[in-house]
């Protein structure tokens, strides 16, 4: 059976009758709520006769950049519905809302998740603190802000996914001369048998020709220039190719079988 889902206008309605101008706004997905009134308004969706939302699916938050919004996805088990409630923070730089976790135990450890990442609030918690990262970690790292850095530097992606420059797919100057480079990876093993032929016909290790590349790869031209540069006895690393890598890679002598299926039938094979 498919659960029903309430439009926040609706909820939005009972709402304010019976917390007259708590309700900041509501839409057909949700309605966002004063957190001054949170608690109140959470306990009178739980005990409500035809909301009866006892489960606390989910609790997150997002950041608008100007204020938070913490998320509560709501249900009830017994008449098979669901809604979503919104308390909007009242600053960015000091995001802060009442906890529901004495309205649903559920709430605990997810405040606690939203506290460490993104460092929201919750008043009267038994026990704020982080749960993933460590107590001094400078800063929450899945608030947007999170990306500036002393410097100008930013961790990660310079801009979020799909947030190019203007008319641009990536980030021109990762490739400009001088642009930043990745260290080279050293090679703290020898390469197994095949494994040098096998990186050149995918591109490399670490080649542009590689996942995410835009050129056009021509397979045969590849397996060509593997075959050559075995046949010399070199690889693209400048070395020559290992004994092992050799015979693993050209495989056992099939001659005297080749023979044996040239042969006419009834000639004894020598």
């Amino acid at each position: 059976m498919t659960t029903a889902v309430i439009p926040g206008t609706d909820v939005a309605e009972r709402i304010s009758s019976a917390f007259p101008d708590a309700v900041i706004e509501a839409t057909q997905h949700s309605v966002t709520v004063r957190p001054d009134q949170l608690v109140e308004i959470a306990r009178f969706l739980r005990d409500d006769e035809e909301l009866d939302c006892k489960y606390l699916n989910t609790l997150l938050g997002i950041d608008w950049i100007e204020h938070f919004d913490v998320i509560y996805v709501l249900s009830s088990l017994a008449r098979n519905h669901m809604l979503v409630l919104e308390a909007r923070t009242e600053s960015h730089e000091d995001p802060v809302v009442p906890s529901v976790s004495g309205v649903w135990a559920g709430a605990h450890l997810q405040e606690r998740e939203v506290y460490d990442l993104m460092g929201i609030g919750f008043t009267g918690h038994p026990n704020l603190k982080r749960i993933f990262l460590w107590e001094g970690f400078p800063g929450h790292p899945l608030r947007k802000d999170f990306l500036a850095l002393p410097g100008g530097y930013k961790p990660g992606l310079q801009r979020f996914p799909f947030e190019f420059p203007p008319g641009d797919r990536g980030y021109p100057n990762l490739a400009a001369d001088g642009g930043p480079r990745a260290p080279a990876v050293p090679r703290l093993v020898a390469p197994l048998p095949g494994q040098l032929a096998a990186q050149e016909l995918a591109g490399g290790q670490l080649g542009t020709g590689g996942g995410g590349s835009n050129e056009t790869r021509d397979p045969a031209s590849r397996v060509a220039g593997v075959l050559a540069r075995r046949e010399s006895g070199t690889t693209s690393e400048g070395g020559s190719v290992p004994a092992e890598d050799a015979s693993a890679e050209t495989g056992p002598d099939t001659s005297e079988a080749a023979e044996s299926a040239e042969a006419p039938d009834g000639e004894e094979q020598a």
